[in-house]
């Protein structure tokens, strides 16, 4: 309790903060956790209000590896503790929030994890270093005046404050943080949400069957996950308000740009707003008020940096209206050894998963990687392939993107894998699948951090691996629509609508070639993934003939069609040219159908 000096003071005692100590802690690193509540995971004993957690607890999965069910578990952090995963938990989809605070008090006691409760940070206070291998210095002063310090600050403060909107008179309404959740306080009532994300949607949703009338407001579209694929956007679970609002059922969603709110001498709101109205003739802006609502809830999310902690020594960089920090390739802010971990790591994702637990989980084992290689000589992980065999190394690739819960969860090129191939200059016989040299595998890398390292694209060859999917090649395809596989092309399978792993073949930091394996429902390429699935190898097959066009190994002739040859004639007929052009004119027939009502000029 006397020991005031660390190396490393990550501040926050939740999800983010115990799974960066668990690393600190098993490398047996110097550093202490501060956490201003009496226990770890204090958010989760708040939120979310209505207790119902939206990240996915799937249990059974079919395959057995711990590293693939993680895909389908998003709250467990990660450890070499078989047992200690949320899944034992419960079995329910979506939990209850209590169960996510026993978990991490559980998970802080298992590991001894060196965190000091009740202490809330007030100040933060950088002085630089000029010689060595840190360059600062931080004092962080908490509520007593006590002060600690630290060569390294990670911040693990997670959804720090509220993001207020700016609108005259919003200081007059209730918030997602404070508002009550007794449903006969808003029964027959006229309620107004305004936001449109996952929290206005869980509140609406919590009074939909006592309120007589919701307005929902929202100043962008909303976007729904299954268009998207991103976590972060509006789920089925909390989307039952919309059903409401498409089946006739009073409560509505309003597209609009909300300006005033005026609180009555009767107690009721009246809220002014535009809308802009394309469709209308001729095009234009409206504005419009609405009155009588009872209540107003402000559900317009969160800050994920509190500025006011740093005095002007350290204040880092922030962007979107200081909503976010400026965070470089590995997490670094723009002050020196200062990096914010956990939920705030979404500042440089917006696609992938980083901006929860079963994304950051992985963001901070790679942080902590990067970080003992710089402060302590540490490598990065990785493993060695003491010759170049393009059957192993096809095998072991093909399995790896089948089981990583990693590159799953936070694929579309945000973490990738490198393979760096070393051959030696020494004659090989022709056609023959192994060379002499050395393959470095390493694992788990920032895909722009790679990109801009002189070691990974000096290299002669390299390939980068992610899994990805590309749904976004199909802008007009609803999501209903994704009910066949998709694009089965022997050499080119991009579209899909399935992750499946992506292979960028590099020489001397240029981009050569782009191979996707091709995609499946459960995300596997070293199994039988359907009933009449003949071919499973043409996943290993793929990568050998990439290997051979890449470095010349092998034949460069292996099979990567779905079916054998044998059998292609047997299961898949090709249309005929009449067939195929009556495809096309209803295709045509359909694109070019006009309509009376339309929302868009273009419409």
């Amino acid at each position: 309790m006397d020991k005031t000096d660390y190396e490393y003071l990550v501040i926050g005692g939740g999800p983010a903060g115990l799974q960066m100590a668990y690393f600190l802690e098993k490398a047996n690193k110097d550093y202490i956790v501060l956490e201003r509540d009496g226990g770890v995971g204090s958010f989760f004993v708040r939120y979310p209000r209505h207790r119902k957690l939206i990240s996915i607890n799937k249990k059974f999965n079919y395959f057995p590896e711990k590293e693939y069910n993680l895909r389908h578990d998003w709250n467990s952090l990660l450890s070499d503790e078989e047992d200690l995963l949320f899944t034992n938990y419960t079995s329910e989809l979506f939990p209850n929030a209590d169960l996510l605070v026993k978990y991490m008090r559980d998970y802080a006691k298992k590991f001894n994890l060196n965190i000091r409760l009740n202490t809330t940070v007030t100040n933060i206070h950088r002085d630089p270093i000029l010689k060595g291998k840190y360059r600062s210095l931080y004092t962080i002063t908490e509520q007593n005046g006590m002060k600690y310090t630290c060569k390294v600050l990670l911040m693990a403060t997670g959804a720090a404050m509220p993001d207020k909107p700016k609108i005259e008179g919003a200081e007059l309404c209730d918030t997602y943080q404070k508002h009550s959740l007794d449903k006969k306080l808003y029964e027959n009532k006229k309620v107004l949400i305004l936001g449109g994300g996952n929290s206005a949607f869980e509140v609406a949703d919590h009074i939909s069957d006592s309120a007589a009338l919701i307005h929902m407001c929202t100043r962008t579209p909303v976007i729904f996950s299954w268009d998207s694929h991103f976590v972060g956007d509006l789920r089925a679970v909390n989307n039952n308000i919309l059903d409401m609002y498409h089946l006739k059922s009073l409560h509505a969603l309003r597209q609009c740009d909300t300006k005033q709110f005026v609180k009555e001498e009767d107690g009721r709101f009246t809220q002014t707003f535009e809308m802009e109205l394309p469709h209308w003739n001729p095009p234009g802006t409206a504005t419009f008020t609405s009155k009588g609502y009872d209540s107003v809830i402000l559900a317009t999310g969160w800050k994920f940096i509190n500025i006011d902690m740093f005095d002007e020594s350290c204040k880092p960089e922030t962007h979107t209206d200081g909503k976010f920090i400026v965070l470089d390739e590995h997490w670094e802010t723009t002050v020196p050894d200062m990096f914010f971990i956990g939920t705030a790591m979404q500042s440089r994702d917006h696609k992938a998963a980083s901006g929860f637990i079963h994304g950051f989980r992985y963001n901070i084992r790679t942080l902590f990687h990067m970080m003992d290689m710089r402060y302590d000589g540490g490598d990065l992980a990785k493993k060695i392939f003491p010759s170049i065999d393009a059957t192993e190394l096809a095998n072991f690739m093909t399995h790896h993107v089948s089981i990583s819960s990693a590159l799953y969860q936070l694929g579309q090129g945000f973490l990738c894998d490198v393979l760096v191939l070393k051959p030696e200059e020494a004659a090989k016989s022709d056609c023959s699948e192994q060379m002499a040299g050395v393959a470095e595998y390493y694992y788990e890398l920032p895909q722009a951090w790679v990109l801009k390292n002189d070691y990974f694209m000096n290299q002669a060859h390299m390939i980068i691996i992610t899994i990805e999917d590309s749904h976004h090649m199909f802008p007009s395809t609803s999501a209903t629509e994704f009910f066949k596989p998709g694009d089965m092309n022997p050499r080119d399978c991009k579209c899909t609508a399935f992750p499946q792993g992506v292979f960028y073949s590099y020489r001397c930091g240029k981009l050569e070639e782009v191979v996707h394996i091709g995609g499946s429902l459960v995300v596997r390429a070293d199994k039988k993934i359907f009933v009449g699935d003949t071919n499973p190898d043409r996943f290993t097959n793929k990568l050998k003939n990439l290997f051979n066009r890449q470095i010349g190994i092998g034949s460069g002739d292996h099979y990567e069609r779905l079916f054998p040859p044998e059998e292609w004639e047997k299961v898949y007929r090709p249309w005929t040219e009449e067939e195929v052009e009556m495809r096309k004119m209803k295709e045509i027939a359909m694109k070019s159908r006009k309509f009376e009502c339309k929302l868009g000029i273009l419409d």
